[in-house]
Protein backbone atom coordinates (compact mmCIF):
# COMPACT_ATOMS: atom_id res chain seq x y z
CA UNK A 1 0.00 0.00 0.00
CA UNK A 2 0.76 3.48 -0.30
CA UNK A 3 1.00 6.16 1.92
CA UNK A 4 1.09 9.89 -0.05
CA UNK A 5 3.17 12.66 0.50
CA UNK A 6 0.98 15.14 2.82
CA UNK A 7 1.25 18.57 1.34
CA UNK A 8 -1.25 21.66 1.53
CA UNK A 9 0.71 24.33 -0.11
CA UNK A 10 1.04 22.12 -3.53
CA UNK A 11 -0.01 23.68 -6.49
CA UNK A 12 -3.79 23.24 -7.54
CA UNK A 13 -4.23 21.99 -11.09
CA UNK A 14 -7.32 24.84 -13.19
CA UNK A 15 -9.55 23.94 -16.32
CA UNK A 16 -10.44 26.78 -18.12
CA UNK A 17 -14.36 26.44 -18.50
CA UNK A 18 -14.32 28.99 -21.63
CA UNK A 19 -10.87 27.66 -23.42
CA UNK A 20 -10.26 24.48 -21.64
CA UNK A 21 -6.77 25.14 -20.84
CA UNK A 22 -5.04 24.01 -18.45
CA UNK A 23 -2.35 25.01 -15.92
CA UNK A 24 -1.37 25.03 -12.00
CA UNK A 25 -1.67 27.83 -9.22
CA UNK A 26 -0.51 28.76 -5.85
CA UNK A 27 -2.34 29.72 -3.01
CA UNK A 28 -1.60 33.59 -3.71
CA UNK A 29 -2.70 33.34 -7.52
CA UNK A 30 -6.27 31.80 -6.06
CA UNK A 31 -6.93 34.17 -3.56
CA UNK A 32 -6.37 37.17 -6.49
CA UNK A 33 -8.51 35.08 -9.00
CA UNK A 34 -11.26 35.05 -6.27
CA UNK A 35 -11.35 38.46 -6.02
CA UNK A 36 -11.33 39.12 -10.33
CA UNK A 37 -7.77 40.19 -9.91
CA UNK A 38 -6.65 36.97 -11.91
CA UNK A 39 -8.11 35.45 -15.22
CA UNK A 40 -7.29 32.53 -17.21
CA UNK A 41 -3.82 32.47 -18.40
CA UNK A 42 -5.20 31.79 -21.93
CA UNK A 43 -8.02 33.60 -22.78
CA UNK A 44 -8.79 36.03 -19.66
CA UNK A 45 -11.90 34.59 -18.73
CA UNK A 46 -12.08 35.45 -14.87
CA UNK A 47 -14.00 34.27 -11.86
CA UNK A 48 -17.19 36.03 -12.34
CA UNK A 49 -19.12 33.97 -15.62
CA UNK A 50 -20.69 31.23 -15.70
CA UNK A 51 -17.69 29.27 -18.10
CA UNK A 52 -15.04 30.69 -15.18
CA UNK A 53 -11.93 28.20 -14.64
CA UNK A 54 -12.53 25.64 -11.40
CA UNK A 55 -10.07 23.62 -10.38
CA UNK A 56 -8.96 20.05 -12.00
CA UNK A 57 -6.54 17.32 -11.75
CA UNK A 58 -3.78 17.53 -12.99
CA UNK A 59 -2.94 15.01 -16.40
CA UNK A 60 -0.18 12.93 -14.65
CA UNK A 61 -1.72 12.04 -11.76
CA UNK A 62 -1.33 8.49 -11.41
CA UNK A 63 -5.35 8.30 -10.04
CA UNK A 64 -6.06 8.47 -13.61
CA UNK A 65 -5.21 4.58 -13.64
CA UNK A 66 -7.93 2.72 -12.32
CA UNK A 67 -5.19 -0.24 -11.17
CA UNK A 68 -3.37 2.49 -8.58
CA UNK A 69 -6.92 3.50 -6.79
CA UNK A 70 -6.59 0.51 -4.72
CA UNK A 71 -3.15 0.61 -4.10
CA UNK A 72 -3.26 3.98 -2.34
CA UNK A 73 -4.37 4.86 1.39
CA UNK A 74 -7.41 7.24 1.29
CA UNK A 75 -8.86 9.28 4.25
CA UNK A 76 -12.30 10.57 5.94
CA UNK A 77 -12.72 12.71 9.03
CA UNK A 78 -16.17 11.34 10.90
CA UNK A 79 -17.83 12.50 14.30
CA UNK A 80 -19.23 8.57 14.15
CA UNK A 81 -16.71 6.60 16.95
CA UNK A 82 -17.42 3.32 14.59
CA UNK A 83 -17.38 4.91 11.00
CA UNK A 84 -18.55 3.43 8.77
CA UNK A 85 -21.47 1.48 10.94
CA UNK A 86 -23.67 -0.87 8.91
CA UNK A 87 -26.10 -0.16 11.91
CA UNK A 88 -26.09 3.26 11.79
CA UNK A 89 -29.58 4.72 12.41
CA UNK A 90 -30.18 7.95 10.79
CA UNK A 91 -32.96 9.12 12.85
CA UNK A 92 -31.70 8.33 16.11
CA UNK A 93 -29.93 12.21 16.60
CA UNK A 94 -33.38 13.59 15.15
CA UNK A 95 -35.75 15.44 18.21
CA UNK A 96 -39.36 13.71 18.58
CA UNK A 97 -40.53 17.55 17.30
CA UNK A 98 -38.09 16.99 13.30
CA UNK A 99 -39.82 13.15 13.61
CA UNK A 100 -43.25 14.13 13.65
CA UNK A 101 -42.55 17.15 10.73
CA UNK A 102 -41.47 14.44 8.96
CA UNK A 103 -44.37 12.31 9.27
CA UNK A 104 -46.69 15.56 8.09
CA UNK A 105 -45.31 15.58 5.21
CA UNK A 106 -47.43 13.66 2.13
CA UNK A 107 -50.12 11.65 2.47
CA UNK A 108 -48.80 7.84 3.24
CA UNK A 109 -46.72 8.47 6.50
CA UNK A 110 -43.71 7.30 5.21
CA UNK A 111 -41.32 10.07 4.83
CA UNK A 112 -39.08 9.54 7.77
CA UNK A 113 -38.66 6.21 6.56
CA UNK A 114 -37.60 7.28 2.91
CA UNK A 115 -35.07 9.66 4.32
CA UNK A 116 -33.25 7.31 6.75
CA UNK A 117 -33.11 4.88 3.25
CA UNK A 118 -31.85 7.87 1.47
CA UNK A 119 -29.28 8.48 4.22
CA UNK A 120 -28.09 4.70 4.65
CA UNK A 121 -27.40 4.48 1.23
CA UNK A 122 -25.84 7.38 -0.14
CA UNK A 123 -22.27 7.52 -0.60
CA UNK A 124 -19.06 7.44 1.47
CA UNK A 125 -16.79 10.43 0.67
CA UNK A 126 -12.97 9.38 0.56
CA UNK A 127 -10.23 11.65 -0.08
CA UNK A 128 -6.71 12.60 0.57
CA UNK A 129 -5.55 13.08 3.65
CA UNK A 130 -5.39 17.15 3.50
CA UNK A 131 -9.19 16.77 2.06
CA UNK A 132 -10.39 14.79 4.75
CA UNK A 133 -8.75 17.71 7.40
CA UNK A 134 -10.24 20.41 5.51
CA UNK A 135 -13.37 18.70 5.64
CA UNK A 136 -13.38 18.80 9.28
CA UNK A 137 -12.17 22.51 9.53
CA UNK A 138 -14.89 23.24 6.86
CA UNK A 139 -17.39 21.28 9.07
CA UNK A 140 -16.51 23.07 12.70
CA UNK A 141 -16.35 26.70 10.53
CA UNK A 142 -19.35 26.13 8.38
CA UNK A 143 -21.54 23.91 10.22
CA UNK A 144 -21.66 24.27 14.14
CA UNK A 145 -19.92 21.58 14.97
CA UNK A 146 -16.89 23.03 16.13
CA UNK A 147 -17.70 21.39 19.97
CA UNK A 148 -18.35 18.01 18.26
CA UNK A 149 -15.40 14.84 18.84
CA UNK A 150 -14.34 13.94 15.13
CA UNK A 151 -12.08 10.90 14.37
CA UNK A 152 -9.80 10.43 11.00
CA UNK A 153 -9.89 7.51 9.82
CA UNK A 154 -7.33 5.66 7.24
CA UNK A 155 -9.24 3.26 4.96
CA UNK A 156 -7.73 0.50 2.98
CA UNK A 157 -10.23 -0.18 -0.42
CA UNK A 158 -11.19 -3.68 -1.36
CA UNK A 159 -9.32 -5.68 -3.76
CA UNK A 160 -12.88 -6.29 -5.32
CA UNK A 161 -13.89 -2.88 -5.33
CA UNK A 162 -15.37 -1.89 -8.85
CA UNK A 163 -13.71 1.47 -10.60
CA UNK A 164 -16.20 3.63 -12.79
CA UNK A 165 -14.13 4.49 -15.48
CA UNK A 166 -12.46 8.22 -16.02
CA UNK A 167 -12.34 11.30 -12.98
CA UNK A 168 -15.66 13.32 -13.03
CA UNK A 169 -17.28 16.03 -11.85
CA UNK A 170 -18.57 15.91 -8.52
CA UNK A 171 -21.94 15.02 -8.40
CA UNK A 172 -22.70 15.97 -5.03
CA UNK A 173 -26.78 17.30 -4.96
CA UNK A 174 -26.94 20.55 -3.27
CA UNK A 175 -26.49 19.02 0.76
CA UNK A 176 -23.10 17.54 -0.47
CA UNK A 177 -24.56 13.76 -1.09
CA UNK A 178 -24.34 11.16 -3.77
CA UNK A 179 -26.75 7.79 -4.74
CA UNK A 180 -23.88 5.73 -6.54
CA UNK A 181 -27.07 4.37 -8.35
CA UNK A 182 -27.64 7.84 -10.19
CA UNK A 183 -24.27 7.46 -11.85
CA UNK A 184 -23.37 4.24 -11.31
CA UNK A 185 -23.35 1.42 -13.47
CA UNK A 186 -25.04 -1.58 -12.08
CA UNK A 187 -22.09 -3.83 -9.83
CA UNK A 188 -19.99 -0.90 -9.95
CA UNK A 189 -19.20 0.89 -6.38
CA UNK A 190 -16.51 3.09 -6.24
CA UNK A 191 -16.55 6.82 -8.41
CA UNK A 192 -13.64 9.40 -8.71
CA UNK A 193 -14.52 12.67 -8.87
CA UNK A 194 -12.26 15.92 -8.87
CA UNK A 195 -12.67 17.48 -5.70
CA UNK A 196 -13.54 21.30 -5.81
CA UNK A 197 -13.82 22.06 -1.98
CA UNK A 198 -10.94 20.30 0.07
CA UNK A 199 -7.66 19.75 -0.94
CA UNK A 200 -8.92 21.02 -3.95
CA UNK A 201 -7.72 19.31 -7.74
CA UNK A 202 -7.12 16.31 -5.86
CA UNK A 203 -8.94 12.99 -7.15
CA UNK A 204 -11.87 11.58 -3.83
CA UNK A 205 -13.73 9.01 -4.35
CA UNK A 206 -17.43 8.43 -3.43
CA UNK A 207 -17.99 4.79 -2.45
CA UNK A 208 -20.65 2.42 -1.29
CA UNK A 209 -19.71 0.27 2.04
CA UNK A 210 -18.59 -2.65 0.05
CA UNK A 211 -15.88 -1.18 -1.57
CA UNK A 212 -14.00 -0.62 2.24
CA UNK A 213 -11.95 -3.78 3.43
CA UNK A 214 -10.85 -2.23 6.82
CA UNK A 215 -10.24 0.90 8.34
CA UNK A 216 -7.63 2.34 11.07
CA UNK A 217 -8.96 5.18 13.42
CA UNK A 218 -7.98 8.05 15.83
CA UNK A 219 -9.22 10.53 17.71
CA UNK A 220 -8.41 14.23 17.05
CA UNK A 221 -7.47 17.21 17.25
CA UNK A 222 -4.16 16.08 18.47
CA UNK A 223 -3.14 15.72 22.00
CA UNK A 224 -1.18 18.59 23.19
CA UNK A 225 1.18 18.75 26.23
CA UNK A 226 -0.76 21.65 28.58
CA UNK A 227 3.07 22.44 29.69
CA UNK A 228 4.20 23.58 26.21
CA UNK A 229 5.04 27.39 26.90
CA UNK A 230 3.23 28.54 24.03
CA UNK A 231 -0.18 26.34 25.99
CA UNK A 232 1.16 28.21 29.25
CA UNK A 233 1.56 31.97 28.04
CA UNK A 234 -2.33 31.68 25.84
CA UNK A 235 -4.09 30.14 28.99
CA UNK A 236 -2.64 33.08 31.50
CA UNK A 237 -3.14 35.82 28.12
CA UNK A 238 -7.07 33.98 28.73
CA UNK A 239 -7.42 34.41 32.28
CA UNK A 240 -5.93 37.59 32.63
CA UNK A 241 -8.55 38.83 30.13
CA UNK A 242 -11.11 37.02 32.05
CA UNK A 243 -10.69 39.57 34.83
CA UNK A 244 -11.31 42.68 32.62
CA UNK A 245 -14.56 44.67 32.15
CA UNK A 246 -15.48 44.55 28.41
CA UNK A 247 -13.99 46.91 25.86
CA UNK A 248 -15.48 50.24 25.01
CA UNK A 249 -16.97 50.71 21.71
CA UNK A 250 -14.71 52.86 19.19
CA UNK A 251 -17.15 52.99 16.45
CA UNK A 252 -20.77 53.85 15.61
CA UNK A 253 -21.45 50.43 14.83
CA UNK A 254 -19.64 49.03 18.03
CA UNK A 255 -22.03 51.45 19.59
CA UNK A 256 -25.12 50.35 18.18
CA UNK A 257 -24.82 46.34 19.19
CA UNK A 258 -26.84 45.20 21.94
CA UNK A 259 -24.17 43.46 23.63
CA UNK A 260 -20.54 44.45 23.11
CA UNK A 261 -18.20 41.18 23.47
CA UNK A 262 -15.88 40.36 26.40
CA UNK A 263 -12.32 40.93 26.95
CA UNK A 264 -12.30 37.41 27.45
CA UNK A 265 -14.25 36.30 23.87
CA UNK A 266 -11.31 39.32 22.47
CA UNK A 267 -8.68 37.42 23.64
CA UNK A 268 -9.74 34.02 22.74
CA UNK A 269 -10.28 35.37 19.02
CA UNK A 270 -6.74 36.71 18.86
CA UNK A 271 -5.69 33.12 19.67
CA UNK A 272 -7.17 31.85 17.27
CA UNK A 273 -6.08 34.20 14.62
CA UNK A 274 -2.35 33.91 15.88
CA UNK A 275 -2.90 30.11 15.24
CA UNK A 276 -4.92 30.39 12.03
CA UNK A 277 -1.86 32.86 10.43
CA UNK A 278 0.28 30.23 10.74
CA UNK A 279 -1.52 27.34 8.58
CA UNK A 280 -1.35 27.86 4.86
CA UNK A 281 -3.07 30.42 3.28
CA UNK A 282 -5.97 28.92 1.65
CA UNK A 283 -7.07 27.35 5.10
CA UNK A 284 -6.84 30.21 7.62
CA UNK A 285 -10.32 31.49 7.09
CA UNK A 286 -11.19 27.40 7.89
CA UNK A 287 -10.02 27.48 11.94
CA UNK A 288 -13.06 28.38 14.57
CA UNK A 289 -12.63 26.32 17.57
CA UNK A 290 -15.65 27.26 19.77
CA UNK A 291 -14.34 29.03 22.87
CA UNK A 292 -16.33 27.82 26.10
CA UNK A 293 -15.44 30.03 28.72
CA UNK A 294 -16.73 28.10 31.62
CA UNK A 295 -13.64 25.71 30.87
CA UNK A 296 -11.52 28.23 32.42
CA UNK A 297 -12.67 27.23 35.55
CA UNK A 298 -12.73 23.23 34.80
CA UNK A 299 -9.48 23.12 32.42
CA UNK A 300 -8.14 26.75 31.83
CA UNK A 301 -5.85 25.66 28.80
CA UNK A 302 -8.12 23.50 26.85
CA UNK A 303 -9.00 26.02 24.26
CA UNK A 304 -5.33 27.09 23.29
CA UNK A 305 -4.30 23.41 23.34
CA UNK A 306 -7.43 22.66 21.11
CA UNK A 307 -6.41 25.37 18.68
CA UNK A 308 -2.88 23.92 18.78
CA UNK A 309 -4.12 20.09 18.18
CA UNK A 310 -6.04 20.90 15.20
CA UNK A 311 -3.11 23.56 13.90
CA UNK A 312 -0.87 19.94 14.06
CA UNK A 313 -2.88 17.96 12.20
CA UNK A 314 -1.78 20.57 9.12
CA UNK A 315 2.20 21.49 10.49
CA UNK A 316 2.82 18.03 11.59
CA UNK A 317 0.92 15.41 9.73
CA UNK A 318 3.75 12.48 10.29
CA UNK A 319 2.32 12.68 14.09
CA UNK A 320 -1.30 11.84 13.31
CA UNK A 321 0.54 9.45 10.24
CA UNK A 322 2.04 7.55 13.26
CA UNK A 323 -0.69 7.31 15.57
CA UNK A 324 -2.97 5.67 12.40
CA UNK A 325 0.40 3.64 12.47
CA UNK A 326 -0.17 2.45 15.67
CA UNK A 327 -4.16 1.44 15.97
CA UNK A 328 -5.29 -2.44 14.71
CA UNK A 329 -7.05 -2.70 11.01
CA UNK A 330 -11.10 -2.82 11.75
CA UNK A 331 -12.61 -4.51 9.04
CA UNK A 332 -15.66 -3.32 7.54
Amino acid sequence: MIERAVNFERLRGMRCGSCKYEWQAHDEWLDRFHQADEACPECRTDCQVEERPDFWVVQDDSLYDDSKVRDVYWYHTSTHANWPDRTFDPTARLTDETKQRFQDIGTDGRSLERWAQGQKTKALHLGTYEAAIENMLRRMSDQDSADDQFYLYRVRLSPNAAIVPGVHKEPTDWVGDVQLAKVCAPGLNTFRYVNTHEDPSSVSLAVTPDAIQAVQGIPIPLAIDAAHPWISAATARLLEAASLPAPQPKTALERMRRTAPSALSDEARKLEAEVADTLPLGLRHRLHAHFDAASLTTNPGAFPMKLTGLAQLVRDPLAALDLLDAEPWRDV
